[in-house]
């Protein structure tokens, strides 16, 4: 990943005359700025060359740019002045996303339609599916050399979320160049925006633009009669808002942007204004024709508008200028008047033909005309059609929006409504909203009947929610009085639920129990979905029986789940398939199949089950010694709202990579998992953290009396009984702090080690991919090069497994045991590794984590690590302190290996 900075701009540079004069560009799509007499560009010299050497060689960011900035900080503007400066060698395919209250699918590439081949614009139309679009976009990448330009995808629906994340994952070996610009603002853990850059991030180009300094305030508003520095207090360099103080110094500094827009159309006539309004009241635009349809003299009223810098015209399409201004009018617009507008949109909407389609800004009108009963009829569509095209957020979304409504609806449209909803609320990750949605599903029916199946679903989106008791009581519930009714998908659903608690509380026994004859109920009733969630766990905890059947179940579940289009309920297979070769102690194979996951989960926006597949990939990277790729993951899912489940695993992940790089931080990860675990029935946590609390231990992160107690309440589970590799992993860890063995026979490496095969459990580990617990036991063996196994520690950067080994090995009585540093760490007065040398030579020339690790290829938050590790070699309070010490003990640059090249 490339992160561009930005440098200070001479005083007299012009942006402009870096362009050279050549043909213009193939462009298509829509205006990126009508507006001409442009203040030039200042302080983007850089960011406009890099640009520049991208589109001639897209190779270079493997195809991809992400261009943020606060709103205001001329994306834009830079875009425009790019793309005038491209040849007719390039296509210009230019879109935006616009903050309508619930996007369309695929809502920017309608910019496009007269562009693009014509069965590509068929399919946009048809709205049939995913595949054929993603595709068909891909071909026009490949096909020519385009500049394909997608704006403010902060605001972006579902569909083109996984249209840029499916292009940027293919697009590397075109001459094409995908740009897409986002607000940084907008850009926190929970919006889904943050997913895709997460995703592409470490492959693409990214270029961040920042408030302009006071300097570059001073070129802007040179030979004016204006205080720059005044300007830059009051406007925080945003380039938007000087420029609007330049333009109309009349205005003063005015408090805010709002002020400023609403003073300058303060003088407009009342018609004039209802104009204005209209346009704000549609983010995505209005086309003029619409506009003269409501108000013949429209027209004028635009014009005048344009002149004033509000408004922009292109195509017959108009907008404001500029989001900041649309919404500063928007607010503006009083309460009934803004409804009677609505109200008007609405009905032009309705009557222009080529809109039968756009249900999603029907819905958006109605709401806002407050009529309830088209309010109902167009979310309800627009919930239906974003549901099939697999935009589950939009889809919520609408169905929330009908429910503003319920009064309006029959009994059984509401339960069919709050079903919908709340199944779209769970793939959208908001499983408490989905329970909620759910329980109102069962006060709202009549019979003990009704009220069972509605239970069923109850039950079902609390185990997403990772809520076991009350999924368990809930099933319950239902299967008392389902019993005594014919087969049906709920009672299906409910047996299923049972089966699945059980699975994770670790009662394998009474699991089978239950999934078997949910399987059964669910293919009499016709239920696909529910027979491959049933199976599943039914293959799950043969697998965990040792059955060799096991695995094959679960791979039929797969297989039936793909072929009825069950989405969401395959992924559960695919993500128990992934563990099954885990569990078997091949966990390669279970890192290709997680990756396949995340794949699959991606293309359909099945964000629960990609947070789940992106955090059970970073946690075998952990065991196999990619911590960089670990790294990533992480970085992607942390902070991410899911499951109580994965978000355990999640953290229990971090903290695991944290302990055993020796960072300080590990301790207070380690000790807020504990507390946190203490009460969960879930049988695989507990063990995850089990593990975690134990060689934390043997770290000496924490004390052993604080890691021990969550492995003797793990001991308690009668799934140890059972679950043969949980006993071996959790017995490696007790052979290292000498405590009781787990009842029964201990398998796999860990019983090798017992019987005294320290060189063949070394092996084994080594061969299923566990290379800590490899390195371990390779120390311990007869005759081992304790030398080269502590430098390999040190050049993966486990500072805690070093420090963990060493105290094993004094234990055992070694003599002679390495401090664990290189060579060249042992040579340096600060004993460094090699590597954080390197750093603390970089720290010295002032650079910052993010700086060091785009110098070193790696990630920024190995970076950080490494700087953690050198303030607490150095016992340094803060990084000024480290590069104080060490200018002070004259260590420079010679303890950098970067030095001597």
């Amino acid at each position: 990943m490339t992160m561009v900075g930005l440098p200070l701009a001479g005083p007299d540079t012009d942006p402009a005359t870096l362009l050279t004069h050549r043909p213009p560009a193939n462009r298509v799509g829509i205006a990126l700025d009508s507006v001409t007499e442009a203040i030039p560009l200042v302080e983007r010299d850089e960011q406009l060359a890099i640009l520049r050497s991208l589109a001639e060689d897209p190779v270079a960011s493997n195809g991809v740019v992400l261009l943020s900035g606060e709103a205001g900080f001329g994306k834009t503007s830079l875009l425009r002045t790019f793309v005038a400066g491209l040849d007719h060698r390039y296509r210009i395919l230019e879109a935006a996303c616009e903050p309508v209250g619930i996007p369309t699918s695929f809502a920017p590439l309608f910019d496009l339609l007269d562009d693009l081949p014509g069965e590509l614009t068929e399919e946009l139309w048809a709205r049939s599916g995913r595949s054929a679009i993603y595709a068909g976009m891909l071909e026009l990448l490949k096909g020519d050399r385009v500049v394909l330009i997608i704006e403010d995808v902060h605001w972006s629906d579902e569909a083109t979320l996984g249209l840029i994340r499916y292009l940027g994952r293919r697009i590397a070996p075109t001459k094409s160049l995908l740009i897409v610009t986002y607000r940084s603002e907008e850009l926190d853990p929970a919006h889904p925006l943050h997913l895709v850059v997460a995703d592409l991030g470490p492959a693409a180009t990214r270029i961040e633009l920042p408030a302009l300094t006071p300097s570059g305030v001073e070129q802007m508003t040179r030979g004016l009669e204006l205080d720059p520095k005044q300007i830059h207090a009051a406007t925080l360099g945003n380039p938007f808002l000087v420029e609007e103080v330049i333009r109309h110094p009349e205005s003063k500094l005015p408090a805010t942007i709002s002020n400023a827009v609403l003073a300058r159309a303060a003088n407009f006539s009342p018609d004039a204004l209802e104009t204005l309004y209209l346009v704000a009241l549609c983010p995505d635009g209005v086309p003029l024709e619409l506009l003269m349809a409501l108000d013949p003299t429209a027209g004028r009223y635009v014009d005048l508008a344009v002149q004033r810098r509000l408004l922009v015209s292109s195509d017959g399409q108009v907008n404001c200028r500029h989001d900041l201004i649309r919404h500063s009018l928007a607010r503006g617009v009083p309460p009934v008047l803004r409804q009677d507008l609505h109200r008007r949109l609405l009905e032009q909407l309705e009557q222009r033909a080529n809109m039968g389609d756009d249900i999603s800004r029907l819905a958006y009108h109605s709401i806002g005309a407050r009529d309830a009963g088209k309010a109902v009829t167009y979310s309800l569509e627009a919930g239906e059609k974003t549901a099939r095209g697999g935009a589950h957020r939009q889809s919520a979304e609408h169905y929330s929006n009908a429910l503003r409504y319920r009064e309006r609806m029959t009994p059984d449209l509401l339960a069919t409504t709050l079903l919908a909803a709340a199944h779209e609320h769970c793939l959208a990750n908001d499983f408490d909203v989905a329970c909620r949605l759910a329980g109102e599903l069962v006060e709202s029916q009549g019979t003990n009947v009704s009220k069972a199946k509605a239970r069923a679903w109850l039950a079902y989106f609390e185990s997403r929610e990772n809520d076991l008791p009350v999924a368990r009581t809930v099933a319950e519930l239902a299967v008392a009085i389902l019993k005594e009714e014919p087969a049906s998908e709920e009672h299906a659903l409910a047996l299923a639920v049972i089966a699945w608690v059980s699975l994770v509380e670790g009662d394998f026994a009474d699991a089978v129990d239950h999934a078997g004859p949910a399987v059964a109920m669910a293919r009499a009733a016709g239920s696909a979905r529910v027979e491959v969630h049933a199976a599943t766990t039914l293959g799950t905890c043969r697998v965990l029986l040792g059955d060799e059947m096991g695995r094959q179940i679960i791979e039929k579940a797969v297989q039936l789940g793909l072929e009825s289009g069950a989405d969401e309920w395959t992924a559960k297979s695919m993500n128990n398939l992934a563990f099954s070769f885990a569990w078997s102690g091949d966990l390669y194979t279970a890192r290709d199949h997680f990756a396949n996951l995340v794949e699959f989960t991606a293309a359909r926006e099945l964000d629960a089950w990609y947070v789940a597949a992106v955090t059970s990939r970073a946690t075998l990277d952990v065991s196999l010694g990619r911590w960089q790729e670990a790294d990533q993951g992480l970085g992607t899912v942390l902070g991410q709202k899911t499951c109580r489940q994965t978000e355990a695993e999640a953290l229990i992940t971090a903290a695991t990579l944290a302990a055993r790089r020796g960072d300080p931080n590990a301790e207070l990860m380690i000790e807020s998992i504990i507390d946190r675990v203490r009460d969960s029935r879930d049988f695989d946590i507990n063990q995850s953290a089990a593990l975690l609390a134990m060689e934390g231990a043997w770290i000496g992160v924490i004390g052993t009396s604080r890691g021990l107690p969550v492995y003797h309440r793990v001991l308690e589970f009668g799934a140890l009984d059972d679950d043969a590799w949980s006993r071996g992993m959790l017995a490696f860890w007790a052979l290292r702090l000498d405590v009781d063995l787990p009842r029964g026979e201990i398998p796999g490496p860990s019983g090798l080690e017992a019987d005294g095969r320290m060189v063949e459990a070394a092996d084994a580990w080594d061969h299923a991919g566990y290379t800590t617990e490899a390195t371990i036991c390779r120390a311990l063996a007869p005759g081992a090069d304790l030398d080269r196994i502590f430098s390999s520690l040190s050049e993966l950067g486990a500072d805690g497994v070093a420090r963990g080994l060493r105290r094993e090995l004094q234990r055992r009585g070694y003599r002679g045991v390495p401090r664990g540093e290189r060579v060249s760490t042992r040579t340096n007065p600060a004993r460094l590794t090699a590597r954080q040398a390197e750093v603390l030579s970089l720290m010295q020339a002032g650079l910052s984590n993010a700086a060091i690790a785009e110098m070193l290829f790696i990630s920024e938050k190995t970076a950080g690590h490494h700087v953690s590790a050198i303030l607490a070699k150095l016992n340094a309070s803060s990084r000024l302190h480290a590069v104080a010490m060490a200018s002070a003990a004259g260590w420079g640059e010679s303890l950098s290996p970067l030095s001597k090249e």
